[in-house]
This record gives structure tokens, sequence and C-alpha cells, in this order.
């Protein structure tokens, strides 16, 4: 005859597999929230390019940015929100309008492109740590 310990033991592995079973399952869905974040900066990006850098097309992107910053770690994307504080930290910073400056916000769209279409989890290992460093040196480390 089983114990009450072993009674609970058991209903608390089962506890912790439906939640881990509903993370992964919340995982699948975050994936296809971040393309289609992915989609929506390459768009707003091809009207930067096309009518210029605006205030109101700089803080959509910001506002995506800031999506992303605070929902990749809770779904086992740590480079996602690594790159997203990187990209909402430099886009505050007020370094926003000039050719270069630009630059290193399609920069922020193209890693996290990368990560998504290569569906990169965690922290990327060794890619993840060059796409951080790469950021890292373009923005001058820039912290909020």
């Amino acid at each position: 005859m089983a114990s009450p310990t072993d009674k609970a033991e058991s209903d608390f592995n089962s506890l912790i597999a439906r939640a881990e079973a509903a993370v992964e399952a919340l995982r699948d869905v975050y994936r296809e929230q971040l393309s289609e974040d992915v989609a929506a900066l390459n768009e707003i990006w091809a009207r930067v390019e096309a009518e210029g850098p605006s205030e109101a097309l700089l803080n959509e992107i910001h506002a995506i940015a800031h999506n992303v910053k605070g929902q990749g770690g809770s779904f086992g994307y740590d480079l996602v929100t690594e790159i997203g504080a990187s990209f909402c930290n430099y886009l505050r910073s007020g370094k926003r309008g000039a050719p270069d400056e630009l630059n290193i916000i399609n920069m922020h769209i193209r890693m996290l492109r990368t990560v998504s279409e290569n569906n990169i989890t965690g922290d990327g290992g060794d890619t993840g740590r060059r796409i951080v460093e790469k950021l890292r040196l373009l923005t001058g480390g820039v912290k909020s």
C-alpha cells in the first residue's frame, strides 16, 4: 500500500509534468509570435528605408522590441531577450536617426530574424555570444 508521502510525491511529479507540457506548448506559440514580430519589424524597416526615419516608425519598432525583450526568456529564448534589451536600450539612448545609427537598428532586426529563422533557443551558445558581442560593440555598450 502506498503511503501518503508516496501519493503526494506522485501528485507533485504529475503536476510538474503537466506544467512542463504547458510551457512546451506555449513555447511553440511563442516561436510563432516571434516570427510575426520579426515580420512586423521587417515591414516597418522597409517603410523607414522608403520614407526615412520618423519618430512614429521608430516608436513602432521600439514597441515591438520591448515586447520581444519581455517575452523571450519566459519561453527559453534568452538570446532573444538579450537582443531585445540591447535594441530597447539603444533606441532609448536617443541615437536613432543618423545613417550609422539606422544601420545599428537594422542590425538588431537582422539578428532577431537570424535567431527566429534558425530557432536558436537558450543563450545561443557560441553563436549567441558572438551576436551579443557584436551588438555590444556596435552600440558602444549602451545601457538603460
